[in-house]
């Protein structure tokens, strides 16, 4: 099952930047932003191996990094970017907003 993204454009009017790092080959692309607290999020994702990986920091210093594997779709609803995975055992959604402040959920529930 492919892992369905929103295009180039859209990602890049949601992060209001390019991407910092893409591999058109391997399907991966890395977006980094700040907000006005000072908060940096680094949010990759590579389509081949259905991955996704959050990083928040704070004045350099990592306070979380989160990496899921399973991603089956990701899409832009009102100003919220979110992401949809599965495997066996369990569903997760993260929701992920960087404007006016960067926030960052994920969930997961038990599939069984």
């Amino acid at each position: 099952m492919p892992f369905l993204v929103p295009d180039d454009v859209d990602l890049l009017q949601y992060f209001g930047v390019p991407p910092v790092e893409q591999g058109t080959s391997d399907g991966y692309s890395c977006y980094a932003v700040n907000d006005t607290r000072g908060v940096e999020l680094r949010f990759s994702f590579d389509t081949l191996e259905r991955s996704v990986q959050t990083v928040l920091s704070s004045q350099r210093t990592r306070i979380a990094l989160i990496s899921r594997e399973g991603a089956d779709r990701m899409y832009l609803r009102a100003g919220t970017l979110c992401c949809e995975f599965s495997t066996l055992a369990e569903k997760t959604m993260l929701t992920l907003q960087v404007h006016p402040v960067i926030s960052v959920v994920w969930a997961g529930l038990c599939a069984e």
